[in-house]
């Protein structure tokens, strides 16, 4: 797996390259845009040109604020209008994957949203350019949330249809909270081994590793350090270590400063203790 962390981009989109560049690492995440406003910010030329140059592989997360499974006209409207801009400044910036929530039906149903967030992402990815995509990222159940389950992640992948421009993000401390048990490595081996069956490994593309805050099936989305939760050290350092996914993005997206989330890295990559063995 290629380690890296999720981003600041205070102070700019270049600075937060920087960060990833001087801490060596091979891969990272950023907000292109605020995260929690509708209105997109325009790339400059400057950061084009400097995204360009470097040698890292970096994704982006789309705006919290885009909710495709919504049954509200202005709402989908809104949301098709943020994912649309958020994939163009993807593609400006040279990169490929754009992490999107799944939605919340909102009372609703599953069943149709499911079928709306891959219709509108269809349309939407039509529209777009050819060498980006979007990575549906998987849920902790929290309300009217869809995309806890992979087989809602598969039933949306199979449905836009498009399986060199779809595919998924999985966030190990979502993965948790919505009841896939990982606090041990015979639990990594399960859930992926569901993972595969389910959705299929070729279609995962990066990750989310992060600890939880919460016991398994809390369906409480709050992220901790990494060995300070209730998941633990070892099966996230064994998850790092799968063959399987040697040249996966592998995004840290824990609490506190940019530091904070680098010594996470070290301690998933290089830190004491054996990858490989089982939480007691």
């Amino acid at each position: 797996m290629i380690p890296g962390i999720h981003a600041s981009t205070g102070g700019g989109l270049v600075k937060a390259l920087d960060f990833l560049e001087s801490r060596g690492l091979g891969c990272g995440q950023i907000f292109t845009s605020n995260q929690r406003r509708w209105k997109g910010r325009e790339i400059r030329e400057p950061e084009m040109k400097r995204f360009a140059r470097t040698g890292l592989t970096v994704i982006s997360h789309a705006s919290y604020l885009i909710n495709l499974a919504s049954t509200s006209e202005e709402t989908v409207t809104r949301s098709r209008e943020a994912l649309a801009l958020e994939l163009k400044r993807t593609y400006l910036l040279g990169m490929r994957w754009t992490v999107m929530h799944p939605g919340n039906h909102l009372g609703s149903g599953e069943d149709g949203a499911l079928r709306r967030i891959a219709v509108y992402t269809r349309d939407i990815l039509f529209e777009s350019p050819r060498s980006v995509g979007v990575l549906f990222e998987n849920t902790a159940g929290r309300g009217t949330s869809v995309g806890y389950s992979f087989e809602h992640l598969a039933r949306i992948l199979d449905a836009v249809g498009l399986p060199e421009r779809t595919g998924v993000c999985l966030d190990t401390c979502h993965a948790f909270a919505a009841g896939y048990d990982i606090s041990t490595v015979t639990g990594v081996d399960d859930m992926m081994a569901v993972f595969h069956r389910t959705v299929g490994l070729e279609r995962l593309a990066a990750f989310h590793l992060n600890d939880s805050m919460h016991p398994c099936g809390s369906r409480r989305d709050r992220h901790a350090r990494i060995g300070r939760g209730m998941m633990g050290l070892a099966p996230l350092r064994y998850l790092v270590s799968m063959e399987e996914f040697t040249g996966c993005p592998g995004v840290v997206e824990t609490p506190g400063t940019d530091g904070d989330r680098f010594e996470d890295v070290v301690l998933l990559t290089g830190g004491s203790g054996e990858p490989g063995q089982s939480k007691e």
